[in-house]
């Protein structure tokens, strides 16, 4: 199988499946026909912050050497040191999980609740606390881990800033919020230990750990289970009304000649 072939059977064809689904839902009336625009808008957002982000860190992971792809199993259209394939995973990725939240929405969801500052910024520290400490013990480890850590350095951060934003949001829809992130993080994760076994991508035995879940590398695991958990929460923070509200700057109102905010 070639990487081309992966694409098309593990993310366009369910995206093409999924896709049609969310249309009848939405011609139907389960879903509404703005809820669906503004799915559709973050699911394209998200798709275009995970190319921007992605790139440079993967393109660092091939060029120490973490990993690796066939040549013989590419287009041979090589940007950077990683194949055009792996651009278009970067994109399609989030496009399969935002149209799954849409195709699981349900109009009973979001309930009314009660803002917690504490609960943002107290997760948000023990999240940035955990991030530093990985940072500053990084020598500390052997090599073997260098694929284990740099998965965590790069995706801790736009975590702790969606929890630091909508901590409170995402534990108040955590029931949605698992239902967008465990399957597709799940079908990725076989996806992935498929493409693995067929030799399209290979990880490098010096600078991983060597474990493996049901065959799957933990990188990988880490790496499907945390980049969904992203794309899932930024989707519900993006689809959520009180998340839109905080977002809102409020314009100074101007009373009997004096301003006030």
């Amino acid at each position: 199988m070639s990487y081309i072939e992966f694409i098309a059977l593990f993310l366009i064809a369910p995206i093409l499946i999924v896709g049609i689904q969310v249309i009848r839902r939405t011609q139907r009336g389960e879903i509404p026909s703005h809820v669906a625009r503004r799915g559709l808008y973050g699911t394209l957002a998200l798709a275009g912050i995970a190319l921007v982000y992605t790139t440079p860190w993967d393109n660092v992971m091939v060029e120490r050497g973490i990993w690796g792809y066939d040549p013989h199993r590419v287009l041979g259209i090589i940007i950077g040191w990683v194949p055009l394939e792996e651009y278009l995973f970067f994109v399609l990725q989030p496009i399969l999980i935002g149209l799954w939240g849409l195709l699981s929405w349900t109009p009973i969801r979001e309930s009314p609740i009660v803002p917690s500052a504490g609960l943002r910024w107290g997760a948000g520290l023990i999240m940035v606390g955990a991030w530093a400490v990985l940072l500053a013990m990084e020598n500390r480890f052997g090599p073997q881990w260098a694929y284990f850590k740099a998965i965590l350095a790069w995706g801790l951060p736009p975590l702790i800033l969606q929890i630091g934003f909508g901590a409170d949001l995402l534990w108040d829809n955590r029931r949605s919020l698992l239902i967008r992130w465990i399957p597709p993080a799940l079908f990725l994760s076989a996806a992935d230990r498929l493409a693995i076994a067929e030799g399209i991508w290979f990880l490098n035995p010096d600078l991983t750990t060597g474990l493996t879940v049901l065959s799957l590398p933990v990188e990988e695991g880490l790496f499907f289970f945390l980049t969904s958990l992203l794309v899932a929460g930024g989707w519900t923070l993006w689809m959520h009304p009180a998340a839109r509200h905080r977002l809102l700057i409020r314009k100074p109102q101007r009373i009997a000649g004096r301003t006030r905010a």
